[in-house]
């Protein structure tokens, strides 16, 4: 009966260690079967940080299947497939992988179109506000379309400045809008001065079969002044040395004040690109080095 009674205690024995090795037991946990029973907590969870992920659209669900695939099997590693394709943008550590921005990805550095060629400065000193192709005469006279006159931009000219001693000159400053000191009356030691700003137009029109630029005070047409009297350019544009800035006084203030106003400046030139124009000039009479410059940029 001893005999018997230790079998059957034997086979109690076996029969527990049995049930150890499905994972019933703690020490089993231990043993060589850990990897199956992690890899089905790190399936598990993955499965369920993909699902949350695929919900909340955080980067949990790659996070925690990682965590599933290192520490399990093969059922780990489906798990972890699942939780990354709950949320495709969560790496290994749950943060977008991609830097696309979708739509946003055709913008430009402040969020606008993508220009091409349009320009991207209304500044006349900074070389990215004009550029492309410009016009021939013959183009430009093909814009006109049998017209006499067309008015292509408005834009008011802008001054910067800088300080110098003798030829050692700081930089530039910010261009600010031009308010031209007209003289409009002058009496011997009386001097008297009408403060307009430097509005202009560009216009463009047919002279005797050619095409022309007149770059003209916002005055001209109240005052009846022809085309041609404003700063005149030809296809393609050159200098000229002492423009004449004339513009009409609407509002004398005196009955002696001169309505046919004029201010000159030093060498004018205008440089065209693909539906743009900048003008540039400077001071008449100050000599050099400049502490001043004007320019202008018209869009069309």
């Amino acid at each position: 009966m001893r005999v018997s009674v230790c079998a059957v205690a034997i086979c109690l024995i076996l029969a527990g260690c049995g049930g150890d090795a499905q994972g019933s037991s703690p020490f089993g946990s231990a043993s060589g079967a850990s990897g199956v029973s992690a890899g089905e907590s790190g399936g598990s969870e993955s499965v369920t940080a993909g699902e949350t992920a695929s919900t909340n659209g955080d980067g949990s669900g790659g996070s925690t299947g990682g965590a599933g695939d290192t520490t399990g099997g093969p059922e780990a590693s489906t798990g972890a497939s699942q939780g990354s394709t709950g949320d495709s943008s969560a790496g290994e550590s749950g943060a977008p992988t991609s830097s696309t921005s979708g739509p946003g990805s055709d913008t430009d550095a402040t969020g606008g179109e993508s220009t091409g060629d349009t320009p991207l400065s209304d500044d006349p000193f900074d070389p990215a506000s004009c550029n492309g192709i410009a016009w021939t005469g013959a183009e430009a006279l093909a814009e006109l379309g049998g017209l006499p006159r067309s008015e292509l931009a408005s834009a008011t000219i802008q001054v910067r400045t800088r300080s110098c001693a003798g030829d050692d000159c700081g930089a530039w400053g910010l261009g600010e809008d031009w308010i031209i000191s007209y003289l409009t009356w002058s009496g011997g030691v009386v001097t008297a001065y009408t403060d307009l700003e430097a509005a202009m137009n560009l216009v463009l029109f047919e002279d005797n079969g050619v095409a022309r630029l007149s770059m003209q005070h916002e005055t001209f047409g109240v005052g009846g002044y022809p085309d041609d009297d404003g700063v005149l350019y030809e296809f393609p544009p050159q200098v000229v040395n002492y423009p004449h800035l004339r513009a009409y006084n609407q509002f004398p203030e005196s009955e002696y004040y001169y309505i046919d106003l004029d201010y000159q400046v030093a060498q004018g030139e205008l440089v065209l690109g693909e539906g743009c124009a900048v003008w540039t000039a400077n001071p008449f009479g100050t000599g050099q080095p400049y502490t001043a410059q004007y320019g202008v940029v018209f869009h069309w």
